[in-house]
């Protein structure tokens, strides 16, 4: 690794670490960082916001989540508490009225988004040296 890359990397993760003193101020990321759990539920209803061609219930979410990441009860609580502080919102899918579509609220999705786009500029030193995923 050259020196350039080690400073770009170290300039990055200092910036990560004061991005992280701001999301934990705001009611959404504070929520979603509570645990891995929390992150993944939230992640997988964010996307089915965001792509129209995505859908995602409870069983979905169940059916994606490793039960080593938490449990059907832990992920029920997390909905539900998702709604209570209005981060989530039910609908019946229209296909199956019996199935509860799960979305981002209007402001969730709004502070998400918002995240993601700043979130974004933290890795922005990296952008030029980005790297795929080993397989």
């Amino acid at each position: 690794m050259t020196e350039k890359n080690n400073k770009e990397i170290a300039e990055t993760i200092k910036s990560a670490l004061e991005f992280y003193k701001y999301e934990l101020d705001l009611p959404l990321t504070n929520f979603i960082f509570q645990s891995p759990l929390h992150w993944n539920v939230m992640t997988i209803i964010a996307l089915a916001t965001f792509d129209r061609e995505q859908t995602t219930s409870f069983q979905h979410l169940c059916e994606s989540i490793s039960p080593k990441t938490g449990s059907k009860s832990s992920i029920q609580s997390i909905i539900e508490t998702g709604i209570q502080r209005g981060f989530i919102k039910k609908s019946p899918l229209h296909n199956d009225k019996r199935i509860k579509s799960l979305k981002l609220t209007e402001t969730a999705a709004k502070d998400y988004e918002n995240w993601v786009r700043a979130d974004a500029t933290t890795f922005g030193p990296l952008n030029g040296v980005a790297m795929k995923t080993p397989k």
